[in-house]
């Protein structure tokens, strides 16, 4: 089996068998840090491998029973792009917000492209709309009391 490059859903797999390990007195807390440390830093495989091999067989890690790490939904991008969009022109009817609210949650399932692209710029509009929302319920609430 050849080396290959992991991803965070594999880091975490390992770091919950560190904490079984630790918990289960397996581990003690400077071994566990360095651990985790190593994990948290690791590129292939074989970094998260040398990190549970002296641990009991049913704490092992097995790349090839591994989640594959989901890839980020292309189309989740435009879709907070068009929703962040719409959410700033109706953040003074205070329904932006919650749009605005939505485009940032979309934004986070079109990760994947690093820099600036739609799910980014969704996202920055998305929180210009929720902070313009709450402005204008201030405002209504300043009204209302004078």
């Amino acid at each position: 089996m050849k080396d290959e490059r992991i991803g965070a859903v594999h880091r975490t797999q390992v770091i919950d068998l560190l904490n079984q390990a630790l918990a289960e007195g397996h581990l003690a807390e400077p071994a566990y840090d360095l651990r985790i440390v190593a994990v948290s830093t690791a590129t292939y495989a074989s970094d998260l491998l040398a990190q549970v091999q002296d641990l009991p067989p049913r704490l092992q890690w097995d790349p090839r029973n591994a989640a594959p790490p989901t890839p980020p939904d292309s189309n989740a991008g435009k879709g907070a792009l068009a929703l962040g969009l719409i959410s700033v022109p109706l953040s003074f009817c205070l329904i932006g917000g919650i749009l605005g609210i939505a485009a940032i949650v979309l934004s986070t399932r079109g990760r994947g492209a690093h820099g600036v692209g739609p799910a980014l710029i969704g996202r920055v509009l998305g929180i210009t709309s929720i902070a313009l929302s709450l402005g204008a319920v201030g405002a209504l609430i300043f009204m209302a009391r004078s």
